[in-house]
């Protein structure tokens, strides 16, 4: 049967800390260049390695400290230089520092999500990044320069063995033949930092447009700005406020509120048909490609007055077709109050659909996202017996369904069933779940199929 999408998201996010250790939160400073140089792997024959210690940072950017954000939901650490207010970052340049990192993991830069990869190959505009606990090195692949050829001269008479080898294989013995030492200079590039002073940064804030930052939560006056391209360690995120801190370049942590509403800027607002004799709801959605929409928030408002009673923001969702229909009110748990249901995913097809389910809290007056139903598969709720369904489809050939309750408030999976055909299309195996004395018991029945059936 269907291992549940909440029990394999925790299986998996287990596996990757236990994986995986990362780097404190907080702030780093830059360590002085180590005294001895990261010497090369043992020279080929015929070379002689001279080592040297470079910096890795580019002095352009004037890095002295870094800060790092610990995501405590996901296995990921982002980091940021605090380089020169006139530092551009440039791939194909001197300037190759990314000003910000994600890992492990990371794969792709964005301009939702600045933060650069490491780790991924050899080539010279990739940083690596090494870390511990409380601490991390940065380098880039080592460079190898050519300083001189020094010829050694034979010092006996080859024998004539020796003559044989050298004509037939090329060998030639070096002591009657001579030969030569080839010197190089290896630069290694490497610049370490270590944690100065910890802090609880859940997340690096981005600002993509010049942003303003407020002294407190609730504040109508900004006391600053954040520049574009600029970044911030977030403490808090809530619906409508960010707390963030804006370390400087002296290592200095300035604390501030960013007004979430300030960053909607040219999104659309839908009202929507669904509403409740107290309540109206408005989309706030992004344009996306193909006619589409990102949805980023549900506005839900006093139908007296117009004033906002809630905001929901950080919706996981694929762009969809925007419209004064999207919005459902539904009674997911039967408790009587309305609910909020949204599209999410397709699932790759119609029959694995996903919604986000926001159920009513009477006690707290709130939305509340609510992951198990959220995660699924074309839920089908059903007021005349209390119950709901998901069903998928595995492929052509492989459908399921599974039947939940509430019980004492809690949502429990009452049956199930299972059906899918056999490789040689001549069986089809049926897997019925039923709950009984507590337990879910499963009956699998397989039967064969006429052989001229259409």
């Amino acid at each position: 049967m269907k291992i549940r999408y909440a029990a394999l998201l925790l299986a998996t996010l287990l596996s990757r800390v236990e994986a995986s250790p990362l780097l404190q939160p907080g702030i780093y400073q830059r360590t002085p260049q180590a005294s001895d140089a990261d010497r090369s792997a043992s020279p080929a024959a015929g070379e002689i390695h001279h080592d040297t210690l470079s910096a890795a940072i580019p002095a352009t950017a004037k890095v002295r400290y870094a800060f790092v954000s610990r995501d405590p939901g996901d296995a990921l650490n982002k980091l940021v230089f605090v380089t020169d207010a006139a530092y551009r970052y440039d791939i194909n340049g001197a300037n190759r520092l990314c000003p910000a990192y994600a890992f492990p993991g990371w794969n792709e830069r964005s301009e939702a999500q600045p933060f650069c990869r490491t780790n991924i190959g050899s080539a010279d505009h990739e940083a690596a990044l090494a870390w511990t606990e409380r601490g991390f090195t940065l380098r880039w692949a080592d460079q190898k320069t050519l300083l001189r050829t020094e010829q050694i001269p034979a010092t006996r008479k080859p024998t004539p063995d020796e003559i044989g080898a050298c004509a037939v294989s090329g060998v030639c013995a070096p002591e009657s033949y001579g030969g030569h030492l080839q010197h190089y200079q290896v630069s290694h590039f490497r610049d370490g930092f270590e944690l100065q002073a910890s802090r609880p940064y859940i997340d690096v804030f981005a600002a993509t447009v010049d942003t303003p930052v407020y002294p407190r939560a609730e504040d109508s006056t900004p006391s600053g700005t954040l520049a574009a391209g600029r970044y911030a360690g977030v403490l808090s995120r809530g619906a409508e406020w960010i707390g963030i801190e804006d370390v400087a370049a002296d290592g200095v942590p300035t604390p501030g509120w960013i007004r979430r509403d300030d960053l909607d800027g040219a999104a659309m607002r839908i009202p929507q048909q669904a509403a409740t004799a107290t309540l109206r709801f408005v989309l706030v959605v992004a344009p996306a490609d193909d006619d589409q929409a990102v949805l980023q928030a549900i506005d839900i408002l006093d139908a007296a007055t117009g004033r906002r009673r809630q905001i929901l923001r950080d919706i996981d969702a694929e762009p969809m077709a925007a419209g004064p229909e999207v919005l459902q009110l539904v009674d997911a748990n039967f408790d009587g109050w309305p609910d909020l249901s949204v599209p999410a995913y397709s699932g790759g097809a119609g029959p694995n659909a996903t919604r986000n389910l926001y159920l009513f809290d009477p006690a707290a007056n709130v939305f509340v996202f609510d992951p198990m139903l959220s995660s699924l598969s074309q839920l089908d709720i059903d007021p005349a017996t209390r119950t709901l369904t998901s069903a998928s489809r595995g492929s052509c050939c492989s459908h399921a369904s599974e039947t939940y309750r509430y019980v004492d408030g809690q949502l429990q999976q009452i049956a199930s069933w299972e059906e899918s055909l056999s490789a040689d299309g001549e069986h089809l195996q049926t897997t019925v779940g039923t709950l009984r004395d507590g337990t879910m018991k499963y009956n699998t029945r397989t039967r064969k199929l006429p052989a001229n059936r259409p």
